[in-house]
């Protein structure tokens, strides 16, 4: 069984935008769309939608106005209905199909958070960027509230939850927004409904692009440390070697031999302890993470089987 909801995008643009702005803003907002079943399964609880298909029904230049299809895709017709029926009880409406303001609604709080989140973490954004993008998400947040009979908080609070990787949704928000940037007066409607708007000033305190963090290295040295061994390969003493190293983090890494190490020394051992170089990188949080531990040498007597 599926639901169909058509979702129109108008982007008040008076000046033609290239071809490759529009692609990448359709793919970004595809990639939106298939985070909401996250939020609506956490809006509904009980309701369990397999997965989601995105299509472009009609596309028109000059100023850009998108029809987009939405498919909702359930696993059977029980898992439908449950959900219609929790639908009509939260938003007291037949069909979500001629009232489609309610996923409008969940996007445009997708693009402003995302938009919010990256400003909190530039420190090149000033507060006003973030105050206007928040302002703007605060209405609309008002609006899908009493849409589901839920507190503003609430309301936020269960699509903040439901969104696993932030990162990812600010870079599509900014690619989403990126179309209007090119036009100071610009601003993004929904379903031709003034409250549903991404307003001009919010256009221009998105950011236009994501900078993606440097990838420093940091190198530590650390004495009799414990390692586990992993991954051994006695061919080589650079390929094919790997260690979780218990006090750094709990994922294995890569091991590289000091050349006056002999790989006999570790073959059948799960656990030694040596003085070790480790080089540290950072995952998507920029949180410090080992990418490569550089065994120089074996504590005598310290090998496990």
């Amino acid at each position: 069984m599926e639901l169909t909801v058509h979702q129109q995008i108008y982007y008040s643009n008076k000046e033609l935008v290239p071809i490759k702005d529009v692609a990448e803003s359709l793919l970004a907002l595809e990639a939106i769309i298939r985070e909401s079943p996250d939020v609506l399964e956490a809006m509904f609880p009980g309701t369990k939608i397999q997965s989601v298909e995105v299509y472009i029904n009609e596309l028109k230049s000059d100023s850009i106005w998108e029809d987009v299809v939405v498919k909702f895709i359930f696993g059977n017709q029980q898992e439908f209905d449950e959900f219609i029926v929790n639908l009509r009880e939260r938003i007291g409406m037949d069909n979500i199909m001629n009232n489609p303001q309610l996923l409008s609604t969940i996007i445009v709080v997708m693009i402003l958070s995302g938009g919010a989140y990256y400003l909190g973490k530039d420190k090149s954004a000033t507060p006003e960027q973030k105050a206007t993008i928040e302002a703007n998400n605060n209405t609309i947040i008002q609006i899908g509230a009493g849409m589901v009979d839920l507190s503003a908080q609430d309301f936020k609070a269960i699509i903040d939850s439901a969104i696993k990787d932030k990162e990812k949704l600010a870079k599509n928000a900014v690619k989403v927004v990126n179309p209007a940037k090119r036009d100071p007066e610009a601003s993004i409607t929904f379903n031709g409904i003034e409250e549903l708007r991404i307003q001009k000033e919010s256009v221009k305190a998105m950011p236009r692009d994501i900078q993606e963090p440097e990838d420093e290295e940091y190198i530590e040295d650390y004495n009799n440390i414990e390692l586990e061994i992993r991954a051994i390969d006695l061919d080589s003493t650079k390929r094919g070697w790997a260690v979780v190293v218990p006090d750094l983090h709990k994922k294995r890494v890569r091991l590289q031999l000091d050349p006056t190490v002999n790989p006999e020394d570790l073959f059948d051992k799960r656990k030694v302890n040596a003085n070790v170089t480790v080089i540290f990188g950072h995952d998507k949080e920029f949180k410090k993470i080992p990418k490569l531990v550089f065994l120089r040498e074996i504590i005598a007597g310290s090998a496990n089987k």
